[in-house]
């Protein structure tokens, strides 16, 4: 776990991963959101996309991956803000960037902004997050035997 003292403004974090069919479909699954423009490859094939697309959640808990990644544990969400500007297709490489832009730090808060983009650079979604930081004695020590 990163404290807040050590996530100054202008700290960034990364992600990168391809979303894959069984991406989509398990998703779906989990979330319950079977529509088949996620999850049927003839029924995209007649929509304007013309072939699945990824639930924009999905690429949103990328977000969530790369926030994780920043703080490290001990961080809960307490707002968060997604535009979604483009389709992700099943095959994309998303490219996750999230950087602190404020710390509030007598609230323990940090707002970041995220972006994510396609392989081409096509801006896919971007958006502001608020983390708290929930304290250091709840956490579970890795040394305890």
């Amino acid at each position: 776990m990163r404290r807040i003292e050590d996530l100054p403004p202008g700290t960034r974090e990364l992600t990168v991963r391809t979303i894959g069919a069984a991406d989509v479909d398990e998703f779906g699954r989990i979330s319950g959101d079977l529509n088949p423009l996620h999850m049927d490859d003839a029924f995209a094939a007649t929509t304007p996309f013309g072939r699945r697309v990824a639930h924009g959640l999905l690429t949103g808990a990328i977000v969530s991956t790369t926030h994780t990644k920043l703080t490290g544990p001990g961080y809960v969400y307490i707002g968060q803000e997604l535009n979604f500007r483009g389709p992700v297709f099943v095959g994309d490489t998303l490219t996750a960037t999230v950087t602190v832009v404020e710390v509030k730090a007598a609230k323990r808060i940090l707002v970041l902004e995220s972006v994510v983009t396609k392989q081409d650079g096509t801006r896919v979604l971007d958006g502001r997050s608020a983390l708290k930081e929930m304290g250091h004695a709840a956490m579970p020590s890795k040394t305890a035997a």
